[in-house]
């Protein structure tokens, strides 16, 4: 048999909507798009926050690497004047000093001069 020509079947009757239901509904969207529109708020701030905290990465990264470059140049200098020193020795180079015995070096020194201011 061919169902193309079975009968029609009558709609079914929906219940007509109560005027409390249509406030439900009415409240529960004004709740939702009011949720959706705080949601795409957040969702912007935190686009620019996340714009902003890129922004520092790249600045900190210069930064990073300005350090780098001048210490590789101190450093440089540093080992230059450490072959420098290890060519010309000076006269102090050859006294080393704890930082006690530097300390009271530098008392007795003082002293001196005081006693020398003294007497002039």
């Amino acid at each position: 048999m061919d169902n193309s020509t079975s009968v029609e079947q009558a709609p079914v009757p929906t219940p007509a909507m109560q005027p409390a239901d249509t406030r439900a509904i009415e409240s529960a969207l004004k709740g939702l798009w009011e949720r959706v529109r705080l949601a795409g708020e957040l969702v912007q701030q935190l686009r620019e926050e996340r714009q902003a905290l890129l922004s520092q990465v790249e600045q900190l990264r210069g930064d990073v690497q300005h350090l780098q470059e001048e210490l590789g140049r101190k450093d440089q200098l540093l080992k230059k004047s450490q072959a420098e020193r290890l060519q010309h020795p000076s006269p102090a180079d050859g006294i080393p000093l704890s930082n006690g015995e530097r300390e009271a070096l530098a008392r007795k020194v003082k002293e001196l001069l005081v006693k020398i201011d003294a007497y002039l």
